[in-house]
């Protein structure tokens, strides 16, 4: 019983409540962000051209981005494809291989990937699995890049038959993994 009086309202009006007021910017969201550091400040990571970094998400080896004005931003965002991007961070070996699309595939339990585009340190391609959301497609792009003696992964959901899963996925992808390793080499 006592767990569910914290479900009452409360007049704070009066009595002891009555001197407690949040800070002035309890009640302003969390600004999506343009860039952030990540693993320690060895990485910064931009997402790709209109989409934002979901502080509510970020560690120091994960982040969730979408368009900036899903996000709540003012601008930016509206030329931009719909969807919701998660990369994920880890140090990895220099000397170690760049895994192949098909090996990605089948330790995520996906399906055969397609319209694959591989590097010595780089492999975009898309495939089929378990989407976060119904409000997704199933079909999503993949990532996995290496540089600086990390390893980024990222996945691209978007909604069925739209921009997101067709191959301005890779694009999306693509520029994503540019912006953060041109700005990770300048700093």
């Amino acid at each position: 019983m006592f767990l569910l009086s914290a479900c009452d309202v409360i007049d704070t009006d009066n009595g002891l409540l009555a001197n407690l007021v949040p800070p002035e910017d309890a009640a302003l969201p969390a600004v999506p962000l343009t860039e952030a550091n990540m693993m320690r400040g060895k990485l910064t990571l931009l997402p790709p051209s209109g989409y934002c970094i979901d502080p509510n998400s970020l560690t120091q080896n994960f982040a969730l981005m979408a368009r900036c004005d899903k996000l709540g931003a003012s601008e930016g965002g509206s030329g931009a494809p719909v969807g919701v991007l998660s990369v994920s961070l880890a140090r990895s070996a220099k000397d170690t291989a760049m895994p192949t699309a098909q090996e990605i595939v089948t330790a995520a339990g996906l399906t055969e990937p397609k319209n694959v585009r591989q590097s010595d340190n780089n492999v975009v391609f898309k495939a089929t699995g378990n989407a976060p959301s119904t409000d997704f497609s199933s079909a999503h792009w993949r990532s996995m890049t290496k540089f600086n003696g990390f390893t980024m992964s990222a996945a691209l959901y978007g909604p069925k038959d739209q921009r997101a899963v067709s191959s301005e996925g890779a694009s999306v992808l693509e520029d994503m993994i540019n912006r953060t390793i041109s700005k990770t080499n300048a700093s």
